[in-house]
């Protein structure tokens, strides 16, 4: 190789190792931010949550709670010792383990009706809490339960049901009416669904949709008339539809009927 060459590569060779080493490809404000999104973008996890609950735990209650823990077999638990973790958590007033104990049971049990029953327990969790953190993990705990129960009952239509109730609790910010088009798409699919119908209902009322709401509900009824929760609604969705008559006939019938 003649030096001229030679010289031209050894340039060649130089520039390549300052663009790869000498200067920074990523602006220094933008890992400044990226960096603080990874910190805020954590919602919590339930080791963070015990140890707050903890602090606010007393009397009966915390030895309850302590009794069990200390009694668990950590390497392998019984379905009943997690249940009943779930359940003193529950009436202590701490939703989200109590949903992080029954997931514990789902995955032993690895059944249908345990997946629902984690999902309902961190739904619920979801709606009495108001911490937007523990709102989002249970969210994302919840969603996740209700998709293992519809995969294994995939002709249960409640699982699906749940999920659209869940997003119309708590709306992905990028989707907001995803809850509503699942349940209206499940009322395609399901013309006569009456739990649906009623989920439906009851959001048409609260959206000022009362004839919406009064259809939706008097079908509802005539599907399930041993609802009394129907009735109830429909009470109220004829009296804002201006159906005295109809208001105080369904108001009877929710009056009357102890089964909900």
């Amino acid at each position: 190789m003649q030096r001229p060459q030679l010289l031209a590569l050894l340039i060649a060779l130089l520039a390549v190792v300052l663009l790869y080493f000498g200067f920074r490809t990523t602006p220094s404000t933008f890992e400044q931010v990226e960096r603080s999104r990874i910190a805020t973008a954590t919602t919590t996890d339930v080791s963070t949550l015990i140890a707050q609950a903890r602090k606010d735990l007393t009397g009966p209650v915390a030895n309850q709670i302590l009794g069990l823990e200390q009694a668990l077999d950590l390497e392998n638990p019984e379905p009943g010792q997690l249940k009943a973790l779930s359940s003193a958590w529950y009436s202590a007033g701490h939703g989200a383990i109590a949903g992080h104990y029954a997931n514990e049971v789902a995955e032993l049990e690895g059944t249908a009706s345990a997946w629902s029953i984690a999902g309902s327990t961190f739904s619920l969790a979801l709606q009495q809490s108001t911490d937007e953190k523990v709102r989002s993990y249970c969210l994302e705990n919840a969603v996740s339960a209700f998709e293992k129960a519809a995969s294994l009952e995939p002709d249960q239509i409640e699982h699906r049901l749940n999920l659209a109730l869940l997003y119309t609790e708590m709306p992905p910010q990028d989707n907001p009416m995803k809850g509503i088009l699942m349940m209206v798409d499940l009322n395609k699919q399901n013309p006569d669904n009456p739990s649906v119908l009623y989920h439906l209902g009851r959001l048409a009322l609260q959206t000022g949709q009362t004839d919406k709401a009064v259809e939706r509900l008097r079908k509802a009824a005539l599907l399930r008339p041993e609802h009394r929760d129907t009735w109830c609604l429909l009470a109220q969705a004829e009296s804002a539809a201006g159906h005295a008559k109809e208001a105080q006939e369904a108001y009877d019938k929710c009056e009357t009927n102890i089964i909900k």
